[in-house]
């Protein structure tokens, strides 16, 4: 995980009884910040692919259940890599959810990972329909109405718009403008 949309995916996991996360990214500041939300364990994808496959195992415990991959590239492969078992064994699954690419556009897919290791790769359209689409939209309005879900605001008034719009680093804020 982490950029933009990662504090929202680890309070999502949290409310929907995620018993253990672990968050990924290169930036330190804003894996303080998703800790801070709620994950359990943030690894720093800025080290060398064995630093970087130590540290998934050192942080997978019984397994992983589920992986939101909003970075996809080099940090997935070594997580592939790190999960074939050292020796025959059935693997608990991991499910590999892929919904963003923010750290490549492509991976290379050892066929071990998916002998072996219990992989399962899905893309994040699976199975939506317009009724499930509305009906998560429906939770995260519910969430975000009771504040069990937050957001990282900048408010700007409409007429500061052209300075606002140009200001890219926003860190996962979003911005809101006001009339």
């Amino acid at each position: 995980m982490c950029r933009r949309d990662h504090a929202g995916a680890v309070q999502v996991a949290r409310l929907l009884g995620a018993g253990r996360i672990v968050a990924t990214g290169r930036d330190d500041q804003q894996l303080a910040e998703v800790e801070a939300l709620g994950a359990d364990t943030v690894i720093n994808t800025a080290v060398s692919d064995d630093e970087l496959t130590q540290a998934f195992m050192d942080a997978k415990g019984n397994g992983y259940d589920v992986v939101v991959d909003i970075l996809w590239g080099r940090p997935t492969e070594v997580l592939l890599r790190s999960l074939i078992p050292e020796s025959f064994a059935f693997a608990r699954p991991t499910r590999i959810v892929q919904i963003g690419e923010s750290a490549g556009t492509d991976v290379v897919v050892p066929a071990a990972s998916l002998r072996t290791s219990g992989v399962e790769l899905y893309g994040a359209a699976r199975n939506l329909s317009p009724e499930t689409m509305g009906e998560a939209y429906g939770q995260v309005v519910e969430w975000t109405l009771s504040g069990a879900l937050t957001f990282a605001l900048d408010r700007v008034p409409l007429s500061e718009i052209e300075s606002a719009w140009q200001h890219t680093a926003r860190r996962g804020r979003r911005l809101v403008v006001l009339p």
